[in-house]
């Protein structure tokens, strides 16, 4: 399209410059007719720089005319590439675990992703845009807490929003929350929106608060009650049926002995068993945990005798290595898909190992059934 309007253009310029030619001929000849003597002030260069500024103003137009279609070119390529991000983005935020959040603090309207509504129970039409929608749902004992932090990042005092708090589900309990957010300002510096995310932290603090009861109940115990504190209180804190905590009769392995079981809410005779068949062999054989939240049975079928369901069972090492021992839990019914507390419990199985190696050095006698059926 330029190129057409230049040689357009062109053509033109052209016959003009003929045009002008001619008329300047004639002006001249009539000029010496009425006046031999006088001086023709009108040269052929005036025409020439006409022409010249023309050519030059068809050229920039040229110019002009690439420039827009050039610039229209790359609109179309801008809008393009920021289609693609909005849908990256919205994709990102459908398939995120966290629930993001957005407050136009010019309107002091709030957006809520429908993730971060179905965290605390609530469908996408249940909550407004309001910003109240999140504060009036903090646990009283954080508000404060929580206000102070949304104060000093809004005054510039951090870089970012990061607080941790509980908010309120539609059923009245609590789920712990990580909110991290921080503020778009525009070109003049002045703050206008606030783009946050809510991490569903739940689980972490259970664990936290299972690693300080577990503590709690073990502290200061050895021996005999220590077992018997352990065994009780994995059954609180993983909701099973049964855990016990065995330790190897024999090197290569065959046979365990239990040191302590809780089995029907309440402890349970402890017995010594062959290893042969059972999920507790692939603990000591392997010296690896081993969790089978469900269908315990398709993998180990002599576990159906025990009518169990879930299994949990991790291996206790000595001070050179050796499994020397494990402890177990398992239940008549699923257990979670991914146990929160997995990472505390091994840590506890290094402290049934500090007990079971001080056994082995100083034993004690214990009175049981050798190869007992399990019930």
């Amino acid at each position: 399209m330029a190129l057409l309007c230049a040689v357009l253009v062109f053509g033109l310029l052209t016959r003009l410059r003929r045009r002008l030619a001619g008329l300047a001929a004639e002006s001249r000849a009539a000029a010496l007719e009425a006046d031999p003597a006088a001086e023709w002030v009108q040269s052929a260069d005036d025409i020439d720089t006409t022409v010249a500024a023309l050519r030059t103003l068809s050229t920039t137009a040229g110019k002009l005319a690439r420039m827009r279609d050039e610039e229209a070119k790359r609109r179309v390529e801008a809008e393009e590439n920021l289609r693609q991000t909005e849908e990256r983005y919205a994709l990102a935020v459908r398939g995120a675990n966290d629930g993001m959040w957005e407050w136009d603090l010019r309107s002091s309207t709030a957006y809520y992703s429908p993730r971060w509504k179905s965290m605390l129970g609530y469908e996408d039409a249940d909550i407004s845009a309001s910003l109240g929608e999140w504060l009036s749902r903090v646990h009283p004992d954080d508000r404060d807490r929580v206000q102070a932090a949304l104060d000093a990042h809004l005054a510039g005092q951090t870089q970012r929003l990061d607080v941790e708090h509980r908010l309120r589900q539609r059923d009245g309990s609590y789920r712990w929350i990580l909110a991290r957010a921080a503020i778009i300002s525009s070109a003049a510096g002045r703050p206008y929106r606030m783009v946050g995310l809510n991490t569903d932290i739940t689980a972490r603090h259970q664990a936290q608060d299972t690693l300080i009861q577990l503590a709690d109940a073990l502290s200061g115990l050895r021996g005999e009650e220590f077992f018997r504190a352990l065994v009780r209180s994995l059954v609180t804190v993983l909701r099973t049926r049964e855990a016990f905590i065995a330790e190897c009769v024999d090197f290569p392995t065959t046979h365990v002995r239990m040191l302590a079981r809780w089995n029907q809410d309440d402890f349970a005779g402890c017995v010594e068993f062959d290893l042969g068949g059972t999920s507790c062999q692939r603990v000591i054989a392997e010296g690896k945990p081993l969790y089978v939240p469900r269908n315990l049975g398709d993998t180990f079928p002599l576990e159906k005798t025990y009518n169990r369901e879930a299994y949990l069972g991790l291996p206790c090492f000595d001070s050179e290595g050796r499994v020397i021992g494990h402890i177990a839990c398992a239940d008549g019914k699923p257990m979670p898909q991914e146990l929160p507390h997995y990472a505390i419990l091994k840590l506890f199985a290094v402290r049934a190992a500090m007990e079971l190696e001080r056994r082995l050095v100083s034993p004690q006698p214990v009175g049981m059934p050798a190869a007992a059926v399990l019930h």
